[in-house]
């Protein structure tokens, strides 16, 4: 029987530096038949020109910049395949993913993607030691099926990311691909929610991806982060069923954490030109309960506050003895 096309879609942006050592990971992997299709959200680095050294091995786009949830849609309508599964520019894959993961779509072939653990490495490639999920000796390399796959990754019981799933064209199709209005981040989550909603995910305990951490941090990024987030969980809310509590007292949890973080970055002057915040603020606090709304409201209009003026006084008396 032979195996169906499977798409790589890699996405980069101003990564050339990584993008080699991606790239080669992607070429070692053992599953045939595979297409690689790249999408470049409008590099400025000359990716062009690196890209260009494979030729006729790979599908190249270049695109104005758009974001990741349009360039990952752009590359998923590019891709022929009939699976098709995400890789960032500075992520690596092991040589087996593809296998593994197809294989457990195999054996599952009612999930509507698979998944696997993914590890940790830094800046240099090297692994830090962190991993998703350790399993133990004798569970390590199983696949598991989950029934009720939204309600996994609700309470993050699996791992969920482009670099670390495979799954049909069809139901990407079928769910809309990613939404554009995640600009900053959530896009992908938002997008595995949706998938799992159509049916059951199947979890590899294996390592398929190595996610490089620590490239690109800056403070706005948790008020950005969290922003995002305040709207994945407020766009859900809207789509569970009144009968699922369960799931809308889990949604309600992320909701009042993004709401703190926001209040915190907020009380620290880190306030970015975010779209309609204050707006998404307010539609957050009204879908929680009363007991919830309080704890909210304690957290971001006294606790906060207080803290920073402790902080502002104690800033000053160290001042004055300084200059005593």
């Amino acid at each position: 029987m032979t195996n169906p096309l499977i798409s790589i879609v890699v996405t980069c942006h101003n990564r050339r530096h990584y993008l080699g050592q991606t790239m080669a990971a992607i070429f070692a992997q053992k599953y045939r038949p595979v297409e690689i299709v790249v999408v470049d959200d409008g590099s400025t680095d000359k990716t062009h020109e690196l890209m260009k050294g494979y030729g006729d091995k790979i599908r190249y786009y270049w695109q104005e910049n758009r974001g990741v949830a349009v360039t990952r849609t752009h590359g998923a309508r590019l891709a022929r395949g009939e699976y098709i599964a995400f890789q960032d520019d500075d992520d690596l894959m092991p040589p087996d993913r593809i296998v593994n993961l197809y294989a457990a779509l195999q054996k599952h072939p009612g999930a509507v993607f698979a998944t696997g653990d993914y590890a940790s490495i830094d800046a240099d490639g090297n692994l830090t030691g962190d991993r998703w999920l350790w399993a133990s000796p004798e569970r390590e390399g199983a696949s598991v099926l989950i029934e009720d796959g939204y309600a996994a990754l609700l309470w993050n019981k699996i791992p969920i990311a482009p670099h670390t799933t495979l799954f049909r064209k069809s139901d990407g199709e079928r769910v809309g691909w990613f939404d554009p209005l995640f600009i900053y981040a959530s896009s992908d989550k938002d997008f595995f929610l949706r998938l799992a909603q159509l049916g059951s995910v199947v979890h590899v305990r294996k390592i398929v991806s190595y996610y490089r951490r620590g490239h690109a941090q800056i403070w706005s990024n948790d008020l950005l982060g969290n922003y995002s987030r305040l709207m994945l969980y407020e766009k859900h809310f809207s789509t569970v069923d009144s009968s699922r509590k369960d799931l809308r007292k889990r949604i309600r949890f992320h909701l009042l954490h993004a709401l703190r973080r926001i209040a915190w970055c907020k009380s620290r002057g880190i306030c970015n030109d975010v779209p309609a915040l204050e707006a998404y603020i307010h539609r957050g606090v009204s879908l929680l309960n009363m007991k919830e709304r309080i704890a909210y409201r304690w957290y971001a209009l006294i606790r906060m506050p207080i803290r920073r003026l402790i902080k502002g006084c104690d800033k000053e008396t160290g001042r004055s003895l300084a200059r005593s």
